[in-house]
């Protein structure tokens, strides 16, 4: 049980304090937009390979109660883990490499030449999809954690009235 919380927790904890306490930092701090992405950039690729930790951590801890329990019932978080690695696929994966092929041919953020607009386009658009997808991942992270919470109260309930 161990291994599974620690891996939610160091899932959604990266991806909620990053979203909430690192990101919109960055971006009113910094004097540009540019200097801002670049930094974004390189906390997000390190982030981004911190969440298979996490997914790994998941993964041990559902092999492990599996072994011990044989319960049909670990399909569901299963499943969710899976959903969560296959929409980190998308975005870590694909979305984050165009996002960053996008930002070495965009001149500046912050003043865009006429050139450059149309990359400043489809840069936000993927940039709207990884947003929308890393929230879809936050939420079945938080659906997890709930699904796994509720079976180890029942686990631990039906020990203290067994």
């Amino acid at each position: 049980m161990f291994c599974i919380y620690a891996g939610i927790t160091l899932w959604l904890g990266s991806l909620a304090f990053f979203g909430i306490g690192v990101a919109p930092v960055i971006f009113k701090t910094l004097p540009s937009k540019d200097l801002a992405g670049a930094l974004n950039a390189v906390i997000l690729h390190r982030l981004n390979m911190l969440e298979p930790v996490g997914a790994a951590f998941i993964g041990i801890g559902f092999a492990l109660l599996f072994a011990a329990h044989r319960d049909k019932k670990l399909l569901v978080p299963v499943a969710i883990l899976l959903a969560m690695v296959a929409l980190w696929c998308v975005y870590a994966l694909i979305l984050t490499p165009q996002m960053n092929a996008l930002r070495g041919q965009i001149n500046s953020f912050d003043a865009p030449d006429a050139a450059s607009l149309p990359l400043v386009q489809t840069f936000r658009g993927y940039h709207q999809w990884y947003s929308r997808l890393v929230g879809a991942n936050m939420f079945a992270g938080l659906a997890l954690l709930v699904w796994q919470t509720r079976q180890f109260v029942a686990l631990a309930w039906g020990r203290i009235h067994a």
